[in-house]
């Protein structure tokens, strides 16, 4: 057996398992919010968003027996590894977490259409897109497409704010 496959064969052993579980634990977080807060919504609005939920959810299961398969196999820990090391990809990541819970917290407020469009922006300036134009139109691209698909065409009771009391009105909807 040479040296590199031993090596690899000793790193797989010892693989650190519990970094994998972080973003399954998040997704199952949110997909939990997304479907507990939108359980008064028509069933159209929701049924893609339980549908998307519901598969998500199946495979966070899928990735945790995977997991639990090799704990009990004894070919890794729930060790996090090189996680707490601090890169700018660790920096990047604490700061995109930061705009999400933001996002949640603020979206009462400031309603669909205006904070999806800034965690747009923000999330796009922190993995580091620097050109307005851009910027500018992804972000107002997305927002604006969330807001005519959702909001006007499906008519979503989706969180309303500022823009959403200007424009539905204006455009023959009722908030």
């Amino acid at each position: 057996m040479s040296q590199k496959v031993a090596q690899s064969l000793r790193q797989r052993r010892n693989a650190q398992l519990g970094a994998d579980l972080i973003i399954p634990v998040l997704a199952a977080g949110f997909t939990l919010y997304y479907l507990i807060s939108s359980s008064n919504l028509v069933w159209e609005a929701r049924a893609n968003g339980t549908v998307v939920g519901v598969v998500l959810l199946a495979l966070i299961a899928v990735q945790v027996a995977r997991i639990v398969l090799r704990l009990r196999n004894g070919t890794g820990s729930l060790g996090f590894g090189d996680l707490g090391r601090w890169t700018s990809a660790q920096g990047q990541r604490l700061a995109l977490i930061g705009v999400l819970i933001l996002f949640i917290v603020t979206i009462p407020w400031l309603g669909t259409t205006l904070g999806l469009f800034l965690v747009m922006l923000a999330a796009m300036w922190i993995l580091g897109l620097r050109e307005p134009a851009t910027l500018f139109a992804v972000a107002g691209g997305v927002a604006a497409a969330v807001f005519l698909v959702f909001i006007m065409l499906l008519g979503a009771r989706f969180p309303p704010g500022p823009v959403e009391r200007f424009l539905v009105p204006l455009l023959g909807g009722g908030v």
